[in-house]
């Protein structure tokens, strides 16, 4: 278990690092390319299209570490009211219904990625920017977060849900039984 879990944290580290350099592109090709339409009146080419990418990479590469924070957004109403054994199927339940989830986008996402990459699609805008490798990573997040989630299934299945970290200043509880974390 510690050596599936080593390798999660270690793919996760490496996805968010590439999501991180995919967010600062966003940040910083988002503002100059409005203080180039504010002072020239024309667009930087290509920064639009790379930033519909960016988007869905930050999100997909990014799943990863907020599953290794537990930081999912998650309604606990009922199961903190549950004797442990339920709260436990619950759980189980839940995380694997999201584990399915993620494989019902996956396989299609697959599909089209490969597809996309046999016809090397590409993306018109002010310039003709290739979108094939982005529907691959794409798919590649899927499978990640698909294979993370049900890995997370079995864990709570064998040892219950794992200690939620301390909830500290930066934890914001948004009403009962719902808790937002960073």
């Amino acid at each position: 278990m510690r050596q599936l879990e080593n390798f999660f944290r270690l793919v996760s580290n490496l996805f968010g690092a590439v999501s991180l350099v995919f967010l600062m592109f966003l940040m910083l090709g988002t503002t100059l390319d409005a203080a180039a339409r504010g002072i020239w009146g024309r667009p930087i080419s290509g920064v639009f299209e790379l930033a519909e990418l960016s988007m869905v990479l930050v999100v997909f590469l990014g799943l990863g570490w907020t599953m290794l924070d537990n930081a999912h957004i998650r309604v606990t109403l009922l199961v903190e009211r549950m004797p442990p054994w339920a709260a436990r199927i619950a759980e189980t339940l839940s995380w694997g219904f999201a584990a399915l989830l993620l494989l019902i986008l996956a396989v299609p996402s697959t599909q089209d990625a490969a597809h996309s990459f046999a016809i090397r699609e590409f993306r018109w805008g002010y310039i003709e920017f290739p979108i094939w490798w982005a529907k691959i990573v794409l798919a590649v997040g899927l499978w990640f977060g698909f294979l993370q989630l049900a890995f997370h299934t079995l864990y709570v299945a064998l040892r219950g849900q794992p200690a939620q970290p301390a909830q500290g200043p930066a934890t914001a509880t948004a009403g009962a039984g719902v808790r937002i974390e960073p």
